[in-house]
């Protein structure tokens, strides 16, 4: 079992890595992200970290039902996806779905609970 400060700490990674994927995408349609190497690479490395510390949550620790990392925890692949070239669509549908993960994260009492 994880120590809290740790959980807080991944949670904050979670969350300030999706700020930046948003960041990176904004204003973006499918065709702008599947032609632009450089935000790829970088969305894709983001995704990446997401997914270490959702698995390393998911397997350590066990969080409020209304915090589901689940979906995330495919993501500890994505650079290895994205030079593969697999599911830039896939990937591109998800980013809607990171904005409600974050939302849900920092609504969240373990989360509001815990900021230093």
């Amino acid at each position: 079992m994880m120590q809290l400060q740790e959980t807080i700490q991944h949670l904050n990674r979670i969350v300030d890595n999706i700020a930046q994927v948003n960041a990176q995408t904004d204003g973006m349609d499918y065709e702008d992200f599947r032609k632009n190497e450089p935000v790829k690479e970088t969305v894709y490395e983001y995704l990446q970290e997401i997914g270490q510390a959702a698995r390393e949550l998911s397997e350590n620790q066990k969080l409020p039902g209304e915090i589901n990392l689940e979906p995330l925890v495919a993501f500890r692949n994505a650079r290895y996806n994205q030079e593969a070239e697999v599911g830039h669509q896939q990937v591109f549908n998800m980013l809607a779905d990171l904005r409600q993960i974050a939302e849900t994260i920092e609504t969240s009492d373990l989360y509001q609970n815990n900021l230093s």
